[in-house]
């Protein structure tokens, strides 16, 4: 055959397999930030991770109160990728800030969902998504030795704000996110609020819980909610706990974690986790939490049983969700 004949088969052969473009398959976390106005007046601080085609550079969130900088691997503003994305509305512990958890927040998005995380309103916050820090972890539990959390009425402006979130995010759908899949996540105080969303009419297809309320439970004895909210509960639940915590309860008199409790009473599927070494901060990043943060290994195991949870009751996949010997579930 006639070389220019076969050259020409190449190209016509080689453009046909361009005409749609590369079939892409790797997500990559995206981030974007917002603000959103609240019905107070007041403008609330979001930043939102969301899945991407586009590869992610070395990117530099915010610096926090311990001077250091909350760092990560992102693609700023990129296009989001094509398809239909649960919805993650992710409250952080009090003081936490919104870029508090960015390893977990990272995850999420490559794994193929959005997530929506506030600067909520604490009287002390040690990293914002945009402004300077108001303090540290350790001024935060001064604030709330002298602010005792009681009924939880002082602090009802959380369960305002994610209700706004929600209620955005679900009804003007953005990032090819998909509102009939809302997932509830906190870490500690930020627990409470999803929970406290909830008991206010929310309803999630699942919820996760990072420590939720250890501290209240470890320092002043008392729970949250109490059996019969659990098990009211309608919905796959999964919390998340420390060894460290769990030691620390049972040497201050507790009988066991608040986890435990929250586990015991919620009904199936629901999955008790443990985390190896882990104390209550070791959901957040270095730079928030220098003493205590997460490190590779247990944020790795805290990210991969997080997503097999959401990918089997979420997403409908055969995924395994226990891990460790001393995890649980029913």
């Amino acid at each position: 055959m006639n070389k220019n004949i076969i050259l020409g088969l190449i190209i016509v052969i080689l453009g046909c397999s361009n005409d749609d473009g590369p079939v892409e398959t790797q997500l990559y976390a995206a981030y974007d930030k917002t603000t959103l106005n609240i019905p107070n007046g007041s403008e609330l601080n979001l930043a939102i991770w969301y899945p991407t085609f586009e590869e992610e550079r070395p990117y530099d969130y915010n610096t926090a109160a311990s001077q250091l900088v909350v760092s990560g691997s992102v693609a700023e503003n990129a296009e989001a990728a094509d398809g239909e994305w649960p919805l993650i509305v992710f409250s952080h512990g009090f003081s936490g800030g919104g870029i508090g958890s960015v390893e977990i927040c990272e995850s999420l998005a490559r794994a193929g969902y959005v997530v929506v995380a506030p600067d909520h309103s604490d009287a002390v916050i040690s990293v914002r998504i945009e402004g300077r820090a108001t303090g540290t972890l350790a001024d935060a539990l001064i604030y709330l030795e002298d602010n005792p959390f009681g009924n939880g009425a002082d602090y009802l402006y959380r369960l305002s704000e994610l209700q706004e979130i929600i209620a955005h995010f679900t009804s003007q759908p953005a990032y090819n996110l998909n509102p009939d899949h809302l997932v509830l996540g906190g870490h500690s105080m930020g627990g409470w609020t999803i929970m406290k969303a909830i008991e206010s009419g929310s309803r999630p297809s699942a919820a996760f819980l990072l420590s939720m309320g250890e501290l209240n439970w470890l320092l002043a004895g008392q729970r949250y909610f109490e059996s019969d909210f659990f098990q009211s509960l309608d919905f796959p639940s999964v919390y998340f706990y420390g060894e460290e915590e769990y030691a620390q309860a049972v040497n201050n008199g507790r009988d066991n974690v608040y986890a435990a409790f929250c586990y015991t009473y919620s009904p199936s599927p629901s999955y008790g986790l443990f985390v190896e070494d882990g104390n209550h901060f070791t959901y957040n990043s270095e730079a928030v939490a220098p003493l205590s943060y997460g490190n590779a290994s247990q944020i790795e195991s805290i990210t991969s049983r997080l997503i097999g949870f959401l990918d089997r009751h979420i997403q409908g996949a055969d995924v395994s969700v226990v891990e460790h010997p001393l995890d649980v579930s029913k």
